[in-house]
């Protein structure tokens, strides 16, 4: 068993459109066209048993079409697909009860396309209605190859978010920050309710395979999901990464699936 927590699929119609515009703003090569059909395929290829599709409201007024088409999503037994809200919109905690009603398991937020800081106000409560709900909140960490720095997440916020929420479970994408691991090692704090996706971890920009070690040992491969950021990189190498950190096939296994069942109640 192999489960992907962390990748993305499109509507059909959507697709095409959505690929060529986040290919172009990210210099990142898709492979997959973006569709659910094209998801399917390259997990069939990659060895990937299920997958977290990852949707985002990129502005309020998307929340009620991304939402529904992640129930409809559902469906399909090998997808998991998390809904989006946009921290501060007149219908998010709407958003929120129309989601845990449909059996959705969680959330996806993206700091940088969605412009807030982690931990505002607005994300704040939205983290707080999801810890009372039982869903879970995975959010976009570090760096964005489509966005210039300053970042809105870093460990700092990360750490304040986990500290006053500790019943809501969060999951930090990219290793806890894309291009900032060394800020994960050395800043970013353990928590029961903290766990980090290894998701683009080997394209773009490749982690050293012994810091990434060193951050597996320090969080505790129990506190760590397979993450790929399918279409953005391919499964088979964030797979073969795991595989290759060189912990013990129990601790490998906790990362490539175990956690995700436990987490997902699969």
């Amino acid at each position: 068993m192999v489960i992907d927590f962390h990748t993305h699929a499109f509507p059909d119609k959507l697709a095409p459109r959505a690929i060529s515009v986040l290919a172009q703003k990210s210099g990142l090569y898709p492979f997959h066209d973006g569709s659910t059909s094209g998801s399917l395929g390259l997990m069939d290829k990659s060895g990937i048993d299920k997958s977290v599709v990852l949707s985002i409201a990129t502005k309020p007024t998307q929340e009620h079409s991304i939402n529904a088409f992640v129930v409809e999503m559902s469906k399909n037994p090998r997808l998991i697909p998390f809904g989006s809200v946009f921290p501060g919109s007149d219908t998010w905690e709407e958003s929120l009860e129309f989601l845990k009603n449909a059996g959705i398991k969680g959330i996806k937020l993206h700091p940088e396309y969605q412009d807030f800081e982690l931990d505002c106000p607005e994300a704040m409560k939205v983290y707080e209605k999801c810890g009372k709900l039982g869903l879970i909140v995975q959010f976009h960490a570090g760096m964005d190859e489509a966005y210039f720095p300053p970042v809105h997440t870093g460990a700092k916020r990360i750490n304040h978010v986990c500290e006053t929420f500790p019943d809501t479970i969060f999951v930090a994408a990219h290793l806890g920050g894309y291009n900032m691991w060394n800020e994960t090692e050395t800043d970013l704090n353990c928590y029961d309710n903290l766990y980090l996706d290894t998701s683009m971890t080997q394209t773009a920009q490749h982690i050293d395979k012994d810091l990434a070690y060193r951050i597996a040992k320090k969080f505790g491969p129990e506190h760590l999901l397979l993450g790929s950021d399918s279409p953005w990189e391919n499964p088979a190498d964030s797979v073969r990464a795991v595989k290759n950190l060189g912990l013990s096939e129990e601790d490998t296994e906790l990362i490539l699936w175990k956690n995700a069942v436990r987490l997902l109640n699969l």
